[in-house]
């Protein structure tokens, strides 16, 4: 999967501002592929400024048009890319830190009571208003001034964008995903873990979303979920692709591609290794047997 903070970082292809932690950058596609597994370990802010692409969760699918805003949490994702028009957005990174720091000099921002977000989808689809339609405007023309602009006024304009967002109940959702940032360090590895379980990720790099080194990542895992990420990581691939298998009729190197397999031929090779038959023997005699109790 490719990491999409490092790719715009350290490329020269898009426009781009760092402010401390923060990096702005008008993204443009620039590939070919309909269909690319993504991630990112800083969380991010999509204003679509044209074209149509798709974000796809374990959970949902969005679709953004032009005009629309969502924020990804960090992690991973399927995009699908559609070319009748050029996809072009300006997309805002934030670490976790960054939010944090932010709400540890706002406290009264910060009830943790009950702050254990509900929804364990990676995209949030925000609702578009003066307050972040006026600040992708203010972002557009800072990306696109010939001389660098004030950095710590860059600074100060975001801050009072997240002001504004925790003065606004229609962002409720973003802003409790914020502050429970701040819940303790097993919280955040569950529920990383639960948003990205089905994608091809690294040890590494897992541990990396979880702010973990990879032996503290393994060795809390064991704790909390008595068993290693490995094992746990391939059942819940396995049941997945197994509830897509019998309830869709996607292809079988799709499904394996859904799931967060290495490949196709893997997907077979651990599918037949557990239930004694290929995922198309498995679908054609499963599926065969619902039809005909029916």
């Amino acid at each position: 999967m490719i990491n999409l903070y490092s790719a715009i970082k350290n490329s020269n292809a898009f426009r781009k501002l760092e402010v401390n932690e923060l990096l702005f950058a008008e993204y443009t596609c620039l590939r070919e592929e309909t269909k690319l597994g993504i991630w990112s370990d800083n969380n991010y802010f999509a204003f679509i400024s044209s074209g149509k692409k798709m974000w796809r969760t374990i959970y949902h699918a969005y679709e953004v048009n032009e005009g629309d805003i969502i924020f990804i949490k960090k992690g991973a994702n399927l995009t699908h890319q559609f070319f009748d028009d050029g996809f072009c957005a300006i997309f805002i990174f934030i670490p976790d830190d960054f939010i944090k720091d932010f709400l540890h000099k706002n406290p009264s921002l910060i009830d943790l009571k009950g702050k254990e977000v509900s929804s364990q989808d990676a995209v949030i689809p925000l609702q578009s208003d003066e307050l972040l339609t006026n600040y992708y405007h203010s972002i557009q023309s800072y990306l696109f001034l010939s001389e660098q602009p004030n950095k710590e006024l860059i600074k100060l304009k975001f801050e009072e964008l997240l002001l504004g967002l925790f003065s606004n109940h229609a962002h409720r959702e973003l802003t409790d995903y914020f502050i429970s940032l701040c819940q303790s360090q097993l919280y955040q590895m569950t529920r990383v873990m639960e948003q990205n379980f089905a994608y091809n990720l690294k040890l590494e790099e897992f541990a990396q979303l979880c702010h973990m080194s990879l032996s503290t990542f393994k060795k809390n895992f064991k704790e909390y979920y008595h068993s290693t990420p490995a094992v746990w990581l391939k059942e819940r691939k396995l049941d997945k692709a197994l509830h897509q298998l019998l309830s869709s009729d996607v292809s079988i190197s799709q499904i394996a591609f859904e799931s967060g397999f290495e490949d196709t031929s893997h997907f077979i090779r651990v599918f037949k290794q557990k239930h004694k038959l290929t995922p198309l023997q498995y679908r054609q005699k499963y599926t065969r047997s619902t039809k005909t109790a029916i």
